[in-house]
């Protein structure tokens, strides 16, 4: 009888484990084709669209795609569709650096110019890992060659032009390990690193070391953007609402990106990092979040981003190359994953897997009500009003009052009980002359600080800015680019793209149409000697007067 008795408690309790892991399934499923559902119903054919697929404990539960793979012969996507990956590949680079670090054949705190010794010497230590965690200070190869009229997009680019730009670099945008600040350009050595070490290239290496064992038989590298890949779906973007064109990338870099893959294939590589089943030291590695000199941790560690999405930890990485946008994320403490792919500008990768997560870990709960707290007013607001410059990246921002309220830049700036002033999570701190003006402030979050400095706005007169005519040229950018005055009216050319108007914003400092600041250097005499030009992750490439 007792016998019995524990067979009929075993069957209960593993019914109701059954049972609780079919509507956890049945919740999983459900969310995603809701999502799904609101998003392809959503785009007005024809058009390009997405595969998406969803895993729970290492086995996929839903997949689905919309839009057509192919325009012209109106081939529909499909979940075994192939897709460019962009900058998801990122951890896969990563993972082929660990393995040979597991392999005795270096270690990924090795000085880079040990296996590339074409790299200048910054005077500071270089180390793979700086380039992995995005804290090199290597300018970005994209910004680098747009300047030479020759970037990505319009012109074949290949690997080994890539390679050439970035060992040509004579200075960094920072000291290795001081900042975080996201390049490409480390992940291209990185590739290279690969190759040298393991004498063999780097597509062969990944598929015999990573795709073969985890079972990613539908994965390899746009290596070779001419070669013919069946079953892969065309990349198209537009303008507007304007036609789709086709947007593929005339590439053979790779490392960085240029991974071709399945959604199919990207939730077995995360079923494994999730499941701890090939190679456990290996997932430990790439989970290992970036520290910066000063003792910072920053959340990107080995080609993936560890943080959290509503509460839910989160070890995601999205990616964008021509006009294919995707999307891998995986939470751990959920055994979920979520890959999207996407050959289209939109809809967004990002915003459908959070669509996704939203649909399977809702419902939230409400926000508590805000506190009848009363409202801290800033004395005198009208103090901080003005234009201040980031000393790091040069970039001017206001502050600005409009009814009673500060704004840096768009961000509501708040009082706090303790007399500090918030704008978003900055803590704003600012310091004044001997007469009360306020000439420069700190903005602090995550234990780091920006200075800012307060500095005029500039209205230069046609004679000044006529100084700066002529035509200035880079060896590190191997670009030349003119600039041109036209009475109070001012222009930068560069190869291959109509002239851009530039708006003066402080002295000798002007923002260009396309998100670039240009600024310049004086001599002892007041002549304009250098220019100079950032660009988010190019931040300050300089230039010589040629003409």
């Amino acid at each position: 009888m007792k016998i019995l008795f524990k067979c009929f408690v075993s069957f209960l309790l593993f019914s109701v484990i059954s049972s609780a892991q079919g509507l956890e399934r049945d919740k999983v499923t459900a969310g995603a084709e809701r999502a799904f559902d609101r998003v392809a119903k959503a785009v007005t054919m024809p058009a390009p669209g997405c595969a998406v697929a969803v895993s729970l404990n290492g086995q996929t539960v839903f997949e689905k795609a919309f839009g057509l793979a192919e325009m012209e012969h109106n081939i529909p996507n499909t979940p075994q569709t192939i897709f460019e990956s962009g900058s998801v590949a990122k951890q896969f680079t990563a993972a082929a650096l660990v393995l040979l670090q597991q392999d005795g054949k270096l270690s990924i705190d090795d000085p880079v110019r040990k296996y590339i010794p074409e790299l200048p010497d910054y005077g500071s230590p270089l180390t793979i890992r700086h380039m992995l965690n995005h804290t090199s200070g290597l300018r970005d190869w994209f910004a680098v060659r747009a300047l030479s009229g020759e970037g990505a997009g319009e012109h074949i680019v290949t690997q080994q032009m890539i390679f050439d730009t970035v060992v040509r670099q004579k200075g960094l945008d920072f000291t290795p390990g001081a900042e975080y600040s996201y390049s490409n350009s480390g992940y291209q050595l990185a590739a290279m690193i690969v190759e040298r070490v393991s004498k063999q290239k780097f597509a062969d290496f990944v598929a015999e070391r990573i795709f073969k064992p985890v079972g990613m038989k539908n994965s390899g590298y746009r290596d070779d953007f001419q070669r013919i890949t069946p079953g892969r779906a065309q990349a198209y973007s537009r303008s507007g609402d304007g036609p789709w064109r086709l947007n593929m990338p005339m590439m053979t870099g790779h490392g960085g990106g240029g991974m071709l893959t399945t959604v199919g294939d990207w939730l077995k590589w995360n079923a494994m990092l999730d499941g701890r089943t090939w190679n456990a030291s290996l997932v430990d590695s790439l989970e290992t979040q970036g520290i910066l000199n000063n003792g910072r941790k920053i959340s990107y560690a080995l080609g993936l981003t560890v943080g959290s999405y509503k509460g839910t930890k989160q070890v995601a990485h999205n990616g964008a190359t021509a006009a294919y946008r995707t999307f891998l994320a995986r939470f751990p403490d959920k055994k979920l994953s979520i890959a999207i792919m996407c050959n289209g500008t939109a809809p967004d990768s990002g915003a459908l897997a959070n669509s996704i997560a939203d649909e399977i870990f809702g419902p939230f709960p409400a926000p508590p009500p805000a506190a009848n707290a009363a409202v801290i007013m800033i004395p005198q607001p009208e103090r901080y009003v003005g234009l201040w410059k980031n000393e790091r990246t040069k970039a001017a921002i206001p502050i600005t009052l409009d009814n009673n309220q500060l704004r840096f830049g768009n961000i509501p700036i708040r009082a706090m009980p303790d007399g500090s002033m918030m704008a978003g999570a900055n803590r704003l701190t600012f310091s004044s002359d001997g007469t009360g003006k306020f000439t420069s402030f700190g903005a602090s979050a995550n234990n780091d600080t920006i200075r800012y400095t307060a500095v005029a706005e500039w209205q230069p007169s046609a004679a000044d800015l006529a100084k700066f005519n002529g035509e200035w040229f880079s060896d590190e950018a191997e670009a030349k680019v003119k600039f041109t005055a036209d009475g109070q009216a001012a222009f930068i050319s560069i190869k291959y793209s109509p002239p851009s108007n530039l708006k003066p914003l402080y002295k000798d400092c002007f923002t260009d149409g396309e998100g670039r600041l240009v600024w310049f250097d004086r001599d002892g005499s007041g002549n304009p000697m250098t220019m100079h030009i950032g660009a988010g992750r190019m931040r300050d490439m300089p230039f010589v007067r040629s003409k």
